[in-house]
């Protein structure tokens, strides 16, 4: 019988190291998805299956399936430090960190396996959070607004209005935007894709051009123009004079990114249902479209794809860092710990958000948590390692 090559590789300490942190990481997923989950989401559906008597009870659980892949997303990075300080604890205590230290090896050998742990939790998390998360938060909404009597897949809007800008030209950090305003866009009343009595400015070189008044209009998905149905259009001279009326019958333009901006709200999906490719689609739309807000809470969103899975990583590094211990008096409640590092990590990202969102600070701060994180581990694990 043949051995495996790649086995006979691994060195007898990460095989034991990794084995040790294997069965409280697996633990501490099941323990933390179920909390989070129940905490996350069954209050408000308690309220509509108990109060308002319209959620069946097999919708209500098939709800709570559709939505454990992101609380899993949720639990990897908190597990992953939980399981590495109970692990790295137990091991104290047992003074198996002593013995091993006695060998040769330094505390940065001793925490390679949870790192690779780690990396693996990255990548898995990534992997969840952009095949099966998205799909399956669309479908849980879908599944909780079709049982309350709502269904955002027949749209209808009133007062909609839809801007577009010249490209490369807006800056979102300029209060001044309207001076590269391109199109705008009014209707009555959306239903579906037809627009009820449409009001289109058109502006070049800064000045109103021409105001399309129209009946209907409806935009072609494939080709990106949009069609006027029995409608006026009035040409504006330069000193903002009107310079003359036509009526139409049908009056087609080549509007692509304001069908995409009705598209996107025809569609409905918030930025949890979205994955980094559609959301980097719709962020080229919202830039365009000037709407600075908007732009900002997705650049978050898109930003914190990316932070989330390298926490995994981070709070690894982390939890083995505070859990080796030369000391094997020293204890710490593992759990305790964890929840007081979360809510601390939660609180700074909550606030850096915030100022990106307001313009406060450039996006890149959202790496702050992580980075800090990442020093602290460092320099808990060199004071030990300079002490001991």
């Amino acid at each position: 019988m043949k051995k495996n090559k790649f086995l006979l590789h691994i060195p007898i300490l990460d095989t034991y190291l990794i084995s040790e942190n294997t069965r409280p990481l697996l633990f501490s997923i099941v323990v933390v998805t179920i909390v989070a989950e129940s905490i996350g989401i069954s209050f408000e559906q308690i309220k509509f299956f108990l109060i308002q008597d319209n959620l069946p009870f097999d919708i209500f659980i098939y709800i709570h399936f559709l939505k454990l892949p992101e609380f899993i997303v949720l639990a990897l990075p908190i597990s992953g430090m939980m399981a590495r300080i109970f692990t790295y604890q137990k091991l104290s205590n047992n003074s198996e960190i002593i013995a091993i230290r006695s060998c040769g090896s330094s505390l940065y050998r001793l925490i390679v396996p949870s790192i690779i742990i780690g990396l693996c939790l990255t990548v898995i998390l990534f992997v969840i959070n952009q095949i099966i998360v998205p799909p399956a938060n669309y479908n849980a909404a879908i599944l909780l607004e079709t049982s309350l009597g709502f269904d955002r897949r027949n749209f209808i809007k009133s007062d909609a209005f839809y801007k577009q800008f010249f490209p490369g030209k807006l800056e979102l950090k300029t209060k001044n935007e309207n001076n590269y305003l391109k199109y705008l866009l009014y209707t009555e009343k959306i239903k579906d894709s037809r627009m009820e009595k449409p009001i289109l400015l058109i502006r070049r070189e800064d000045k109103l051009k021409v105001i399309i008044n129209s009946d209907m209009a409806e935009c072609n998905q494939n080709k990106g123009y949009c069609y006027f149905d029995y409608g006026t259009r009035t040409l504006i001279n330069p000193d903002g004079y009107y310079h003359s009326s036509t009526k139409f019958e049908n009056l087609y333009l080549y509007l692509p990114n304001l069908y995409l901006q009705l598209h996107i709200d025809k569609e409905g999906l918030d930025n949890r249902e979205l994955n980094l490719f559609q959301a980097y689609q719709r962020l080229s739309i919202i830039r365009i479209a000037g709407d600075r807000k908007n732009f900002l809470k997705l650049q978050v969103h898109i930003y914190k794809n990316f932070t989330l899975a390298i926490s995994c990583t981070i709070f690894t590094f982390l939890g083995a860092s505070i859990g080796i211990n030369l000391q094997p008096r020293v204890k710490y409640n593992s759990f305790a710990l964890t929840l007081a590092i979360i809510l601390t990590y939660d609180a700074i990202q909550m606030i850096i958000n915030v100022l990106i969102v307001s313009g406060n600070i450039p996006i890149h701060w959202i790496w702050s948590p992580n980075i800090i994180g990442i020093c602290i581990s460092n320099y808990i694990l060199i004071k030990k390692d300079f002490l001991y």
